[in-house]
């Protein structure tokens, strides 16, 4: 049986990739499920970075901003391990922004956001994410936010403030995401 040269390569590449001379063998496919897995986190990672910094309101002393769309949207593409990652992405805006003292806080909250959601998402592998649970991590962020605003100000008072403007954030973004991924979460087990 004749086979054409494209053929061949990519018989010769699966092979090279395992190493144990067989072509298109389950190491090679998760291999390639590594690479794509990667190439995706960080397309995302970068999608939170640049969501946050660019379509963001400045006011008071930080900014509201959509980045918790994307936060969300790590939460739902990507496998629960991963969903953290969101809060370093998150956090290197605050640092491309300035805002260097909400950063480590930045990071925590933000990861534990995606995985708030990334854990409903995991524990209901075939449902589609409802409403309340992108709510129910825009109102942690909130919450979190609305402390980390104590801590910093050493007021009690700013308290309300924060969190009214980062609930207003967060139930924005919730709105966003929950029709936006819907649809993508087929995607989730490609990844």
């Amino acid at each position: 049986m004749k086979c054409s040269w494209k053929e061949k390569e990519r018989v010769t590449q699966a092979t090279s990739l395992t190493g144990s001379g067989k072509p298109w063998s389950m190491l090679a496919l998760r291999k390639q499920m590594k690479v794509r897995t990667l190439t995706i986190t960080a397309l995302l990672m970068a999608m939170v970075t640049i969501v946050t910094m660019y379509i963001a309101f400045p006011i008071f002393q930080g900014y509201l901003n959509l980045g918790d769309v994307m936060v969300m949207g790590m939460a739902v593409l990507l496998p629960l391990p991963l969903t953290p990652l969101a809060g370093v992405a998150s956090m290197l805006a605050d640092l491309l922004l300035g805002y260097g003292v909400y950063a480590p806080f930045t990071l925590v909250i933000k990861a534990l956001e995606a995985l708030l959601i990334g854990l409903w998402v995991h524990n209901h592998k075939n449902k589609t994410v409802p409403f309340y649970v992108y709510l129910a991590g825009g109102l942690w962020m909130a919450l979190a936010y609305g402390l980390t605003d104590v801590i910093l100000a050493d007021n009690l008072g700013v308290f309300f403030l924060s969190f009214g403007y980062n609930a207003l954030q967060g139930i924005v973004c919730a709105l966003i995401a929950f029709p936006l991924f819907r649809k993508l979460r087929v995607f989730r087990d490609k990844i």
